[in-house]
């Protein structure tokens, strides 16, 4: 399964892949977990959470909005991000947002990178005019192209994707093989 790195100092949480019951803050919407009001950011675990984040149930929790984005560890931590235990933690801040594309970030990386990314570790790193891009599965969703293996926002008030599996969740509508933030 992919993961995206998002760097932000204050985390916005967003739908999550359902593992499970949902942690603390989020409801079940279809194949998802969807962050209620005053939700902090999750991510699902890999063994132990990573500095600045609690279990709660299959997931890691961030204790506060201003923790650092954690992302499963697959190798190499990308520029800019610092081992955490089975994670690597962003080191450096922007603000992200559910309600669109969120800033660009290090993508795992599956095949060439896509446009405005470099290779570190496994993992691709934005350059400076990157945008927020996620695995391809199928036809790329509205607002967005196709850039190699991944599918890239065409501008900043594309909506955040997430590779479809079922239903969407709540806020978020089908765009072919994806579900994407009203």
């Amino acid at each position: 399964m992919l993961f995206l790195i998002q760097i932000a100092a204050a985390l916005d949480p967003v739908a999550l892949p359902k593992v499970g019951a949902c942690p603390s803050g989020y409801t079940t919407s279809g194949d998802y977990c969807h962050p209620s009001g005053g939700a902090n950011f999750a991510v699902v675990k890999v063994g132990a959470c990573p500095s600045g984040y609690t279990t709660s149930g299959d997931y890691c929790l961030a204790s506060s909005s201003d923790a650092p984005h954690a992302v499963a560890k697959g190798g190499a931590c990308a520029s800019g991000y610092t081992s955490s235990g089975d994670y690597c933690l962003a080191s450096s801040a922007s603000a992200p947002s559910g309600k669109s594309a969120p800033p660009a970030s290090a993508v795992r990386k599956v095949g060439a990178c896509p446009s405005g990314y470099t290779t570190s570790g496994d993992y691709c790193a934005p350059g400076g005019s990157a945008r927020f891009a996620v695995e391809k599965v199928g036809a790329c969703p509205s607002g967005y192209t196709t850039s190699g293996d991944y599918c890239l926002a065409s501008s900043d008030s594309a909506g955040h994707a997430l590779p479809k599996t079922g239903g969407c969740p709540s806020g978020y509508t089908t765009s072919g093989d994806y579900c994407l933030s009203n």
